[in-house]
């Protein structure tokens, strides 16, 4: 931790919890190697050379660290001016904690940029690995499949004329982008275990069932599983994606795919749903209801064309 004595003396008198003091002890080492290079404490480096530092050291923490060391960067600075108000610079009081990247992580853009996702996360289908599985997982996401449906859609409900999933009575479109891995799905009685050895294949029976997403034990095909299970898969990626976010990302792409062609946009059948779900509720609270739900959804649209830049 460069400029150690100040810093420590800054979290001993602002901070008595010593796992608080440990914490902020280490968020305070992450900027270690900039203030080297600087020559000087981060709280006098000016907003230009600081925003870059605070960006690179936020982009491996999670959204709500990242808000704590910004909370923690301000304390320090109005401690430091109270005893050297000629030696602190501006640029912590400047520091915008940019979450776009971040949040752009954790959506998708169209089938396309699902696609690149998903090869550069997982097997290729004709590796015939169990990858297969969570990227099918991810299509019907995409499709707007509810999340607690997904683990009981069967094999003959996908329908490869009509390029759709026919499940509970709805229609969900199979993207043409991720046709192989429905396809090797289908059809795969086991998978291919990937072995240190090239020369070496193994392959392990997948579970007796119709169910598309059926791996190779009965506890396998539980939903929350076969959602944490992929979410490993994108540790240590630029991607955090969750079965909801996808789920969201292709409800706004469907809605963009209508503005498009110029079609209006609007969210009153999803709020009529809405309230069909919430009919136990008072009359007040489904007016409430019926006002916010289409301008919640109409902001997270927004949102969402703002990340991709999408016009």
């Amino acid at each position: 931790m460069y400029n150690k004595e100040q810093k420590m003396a800054f979290i001993t008198a602002s901070y008595p919890d010593e796992a608080k003091r440990a914490e902020i002890t280490g968020l305070f080492a992450s900027f270690a190697p900039y203030e080297e290079s600087w020559g000087f404490d981060l709280v006098r480096q000016s907003i230009i050379l600081l925003q870059p530092a605070f960006d690179e050291v936020v982009k491996s923490i999670p959204k709500s660290k990242a808000r704590a060391l910004l909370t923690v960067l301000r304390k320090y600075r109005m401690w430091y001016l109270s005893d050297h108000p000629k030696a602190v610079s501006a640029g912590i009081a400047l520091l915008k904690l940019n979450i776009e990247d971040k949040l752009r992580g954790t959506m998708v853009a169209s089938p396309k940029h699902l696609k690149l996702i998903l090869d550069e996360v997982f097997e290729s289908p004709e590796r015939e690995t169990m990858d297969c599985v969570y990227r099918v997982l991810l299509w019907l996401a995409f499709a707007g499949v509810p999340r607690d449906q997904a683990a009981l859609v069967t094999i003959d409900e996908v329908d490869f004329t009509e390029m759709e999933i026919h499940h509970g009575g709805k229609d969900y479109e199979i993207h043409t982008e991720g046709l192989k891995e429905f396809r090797k799905l289908c059809e795969l009685d086991s998978f291919v275990y990937i072995h240190r050895n090239p020369d070496y294949e193994q392959r392990r029976p997948r579970i007796e069932g119709n169910q598309l997403l059926r791996r190779t034990s009965v506890k396998s095909l539980e939903i929350l599983k076969l959602c944490n299970d992929m979410r490993q898969r994108f540790v240590k990626t630029e991607w955090s994606l969750s079965y909801e976010n996808v789920v969201v990302s292709g409800f706004y792409y469907e809605k963009f795919e209508l503005e498009r062609s110029g079609q209006a946009v609007t969210f009153d059948e999803e709020a009529e749903e809405r309230l069909r779900e919430l009919s136990d509720s008072s009359e007040a609270a489904q007016k409430v209801s019926r006002r916010a739900i289409p301008r919640r959804l109409r902001i997270g649209y927004n949102q969402w064309k703002s990340l991709f830049q999408c016009s």
